[in-house]
């Protein structure tokens, strides 16, 4: 009789635990605490898409412990906005612990990253399917090496869309990357609204200009930044520009991960 308790026990204990470490169904987007740097999770179930890995400093493996099952070790793509260590560092990190299937950027990588298993290049107009969710690329305007263009110039932006919900997310992009984005491109779509702007260089004043705002009209601004980080970022004239137009801003240094379910 005792065994049989024991066994019962046991086997309650299992389903608890599967019931609680098992995927839902829910589509999520996570702006992971990378510190100074940018790393969005893209998860679904067994799925995992990311953009951008933050530096090589541990905390995008954290995000990925706390949002991935234990039991997935692989990441079906990672897009690199571009190869700066604070975008791109991370992805040394990751391939510790996890295989990588396909890496993007709009260059092939450099220096530190130039053993990466690259797989695509990517320039405006390429979609890159997740699933339900695509991610429409805005920006660069093509993908041969940058030519004397600085990173943040060859930044990849993107368009991250489920169902009715836009995400826009910017790399470090600079407003005369952003504004032609919002005039030239988003300005010839029926529904310009983004429900999520992800702030671009971590909220320099570099980027994030009023024009951007009056196009894009964003519902939520999330900056993704370093707690007390030397460069002063977020910039007060970009907070400034946020509040002007009613946006919610979020920051990855004052509320840790910042997660958003899709229904």
């Amino acid at each position: 009789m005792r065994n049989k308790i024991l066994i019962l026990i046991s086997l309650f204990l299992l389903l608890i635990f599967i019931i609680t470490v098992w995927p839902d169904d829910k589509y999520r987007i996570i702006f992971c605490d990378v510190g100074q740097g940018d790393g969005v999770l893209i998860s679904h179930k067994n799925t995992q898409m990311l953009v951008d890995t933050g530096a090589e400093n541990k905390k995008m493996l954290s995000c990925l412990e706390n949002f991935v099952p234990f039991w997935d070790r692989k990441i079906e793509a990672v897009v690199v906005t571009h190869w700066d260590e604070d975008h791109a560092g991370g992805i040394r990190d990751i391939l510790k612990s996890y295989k990588i299937d396909s890496v993007y950027s709009s260059s092939k990588p450099k220096g530190k990253f130039e053993q990466i298993n690259y797989s695509t290049n990517l320039a405006q107009n390429d979609l890159i399917k997740f699933g339900l969710i695509s991610f429409e690329i805005l920006s660069p305007e093509e993908n041969e090496e940058n030519g004397g263009l600085d990173n943040n110039d060859m930044s990849v932006v993107g368009l991250l869309s489920y169902k009715d919900k836009k995400f826009l997310l910017t790399g470090d992009a600079p407003s005369s990357v952003e504004d032609k984005i919002a005039w030239r491109i988003l300005q010839n779509r029926m529904n310009r609204k983004i429900d999520v702007l992800k702030v671009s260089h971590h909220g320099s004043d570099t980027a994030t200009s009023e024009d951007l705002l009056k196009v894009i009209q964003p519902q939520i601004a999330v900056i993704s930044v370093g707690k007390n980080n030397k460069f002063g970022h977020p910039k007060d004239q970009v907070l400034k520009n946020l509040e002007k137009y009613g946006v919610t801003i979020k920051r990855t240094d004052i509320q840790g991960n910042i997660v958003f379910d899709l229904n």
